[in-house]
């Protein structure tokens, strides 16, 4: 049976004989960006392809709401097969959505979003509809507010 023996190299460090070979930083730092690239891009085609069903409205409510930044998400939680199907906007507003004062804006803006929402999608086959209104103030905490309910037994927009 022969064992490695380390050799000693000019240097003082001791290498075996049968070590793996090395690598040049040169070829790893390309790998690292290789890795990188295939990395963001495998990211970058999951969300494309995640958010492109719901790419019509997003932009329609755009086009509604101009400096809304909408961001639409719709489904189940692959995790969760048995969770009911969620069609979820999270959209910034020029108003405070959080006292009681706001409650008609509020109304007006989630009845608007569901008339949009029942245009550009099969919104019937969803079950839970979640508004996410936000709005951001600079250098304090976000003002939220969250609207959620069951779209089977919708006939108008909860108050």
């Amino acid at each position: 049976m022969s064992e490695s023996v380390p050799d000693q190299s000019d240097d003082g460090s001791q290498r075996f004989g049968n070590s793996p070979r090395e690598f040049s930083g040169t070829k790893v730092m390309l790998g690292i960006f290789v890795l990188a690239i295939a990395a963001s891009a495998s990211v970058w085609i999951f969300s494309y392809y995640h958010a492109k069903p719901f790419q019509p409205l997003q932009t329609a409510i755009h086009r509604a709401f101009p400096k809304a930044y909408p961001q639409v998400q719709g489904g189940q939680r692959r995790m969760h097969r048995n969770t009911p199907k969620t069609l979820r906007i999270t959209m910034q507003v020029g108003f405070d959505p959080e006292p009681r004062e706001a409650d008609e804006q509020v109304v007006e803006v989630v009845a608007r979003l569901e008339e949009l929402a029942r245009q550009y999608l099969d919104f019937p086959s969803y079950e839970i509809f979640e508004i996410h209104l936000v709005r951001r103030v600079p250098e304090h905490k976000s003002k939220t507010r969250t609207v959620t309910y069951e779209i089977a037994k919708s006939v108008n927009v909860p108050k």
